[in-house]
């Protein structure tokens, strides 16, 4: 395997104005092809009281800088992390959230100070199975690991991803509930507004939380019977939806335009950029507080059961396929950007259609034989 080679640059504690100051030196070339020093300020004495705490600070800075001829050295992946913060780390607010906590949690406190090159295969995996954690967690951890080698091999810090060897089963441990539709009926009969009609969009249009709580009345036609995915919330952070195929137009079953239509009729807020679903002083509503306050105490008094805000979206695509949509309209109606997501994750056949089944099939080869 060939050596990867990278710019250390310097570190060096300076005399400040009010206190002492880290600064880091490096080398870059100016156009007309000379060598010249640059030095970028770090910090100062009290935010980095060491010399060991201050290198830490820098590593992703280091990674930054490098650009032609360097030193040897080694390169831990703390410093690739600190690069992928700085650089890579997606505008969306829920992926930001997810790959911190997992990087907090789990990645940094076992691999921050392991050099990239001695990392393996085959112990990523041990170490993925020793934790206590479900099948869909360990599987992120994993392709999140997977995307920071990625990153250092287009920074051209390896020649090799030990990540693509480690296997990671995603089995989940519980199958998603879908309601049939006598178990909607009851469930929306314990709903009060504005989380009825909520439901009701998530059920019928497979509209995920957070798209249900970015829509806006601009976004809303009911003259033509069209609703348009434009943004999504999460913990109150309004960002774009999931993936670009997520944000489309929709259209609207009569039966949707009147449920939309009465709720509007006694919503407080009315201007084109009010939330459709608005709290009291017209902020922003928390998809986790009302299912864990109201859809699930609905789904619990009406027999259902345990149940989130996700079951409507895949009994969504169980009623499509029951209703006998063919395979690619139903992946446009769930905006899947990959037509194997739609088969594969979504659509369930219920328990009563898998009985029927097998009873026409038995019927079909016994007939009256007893």
């Amino acid at each position: 395997m060939r050596r990867v080679r990278y710019q250390f640059g310097s570190l060096k504690l300076s005399k400040g104005a009010h206190e002492d100051v880290w600064t880091f030196r490096f080398y870059e070339n100016g156009p007309d092809g000379k060598r010249r020093y640059r030095r970028i300020r770090v910090g100062t004495k009290s935010q980095y009281a060491t010399e060991a705490q201050a290198l830490k600070a820098i590593d992703g800075l280091r990674l930054s800088v490098n650009t032609g001829s360097y030193q040897l050295q080694q390169v831990c992946l703390r410093g690739v992390v600190q690069r992928f913060l700085d650089e890579e780390l997606s505008e969306r607010y829920s992926t930001r959230s997810s790959y911190l906590s997992i990087l907090q949690r789990h990645i940094k406190p076992k691999w921050d100070e392991t050099s990239i090159t001695q990392i393996r295969s085959l112990e990523v995996e041990r170490w993925l199975k020793s934790l206590q954690l479900a099948p869909k967690t360990k599987a992120n951890i994993r392709n999140l690991m997977h995307l920071l080698f990625e990153c250092a091999r287009r920074w051209e810090l390896t020649d090799r991803n030990p990540i693509e060897l480690v296997r990671q089963r995603i089995r989940r441990q519980q199958i998603p509930k879908r309601l049939s539709v006598e178990e909607f009926q009851k469930l929306i009969e314990e709903l009060s507004e504005p989380c009825r009609t909520m439901a009701i969009l998530a059920a019928c249009l497979g509209l995920r939380i957070g798209e249900v709580l970015g829509l806006q009345l601009g976004d809303i036609d009911l003259l033509n019977g069209t609703l348009t995915i434009n943004r999504s919330v999460y913990q109150y952070h309004v960002g774009p939806a999931k993936t670009q195929n997520s944000e489309a137009a929709l259209p609207l079953a009569p039966e949707i335009v009147d449920v939309l239509g009465n709720w509007l009729s006694v919503a407080p807020y009315r201007t084109a950029t009010d939330w459709v679903f608005a709290s009291r002083k017209g902020g922003l509503l928390d998809g986790d507080k009302l299912r864990k306050e109201v859809l699930q105490p609905a789904a619990e008094r009406s027999g259902i059961g345990r149940i989130g805000w996700h079951s409507l979206r895949h009994s969504f695509a169980t009623a499509l396929d029951s209703a006998g949509a063919r395979l690619k309209v139903a992946q446009e109606l769930m905006r899947h950007a990959n037509i194997a997501t739609t088969m594969d994750v979504y659509t369930g056949v219920l328990e009563r259609d898998k009985r029927e089944a097998v009873g026409r099939v038995a019927r079909s080869f016994l007939g009256t034989v007893q």
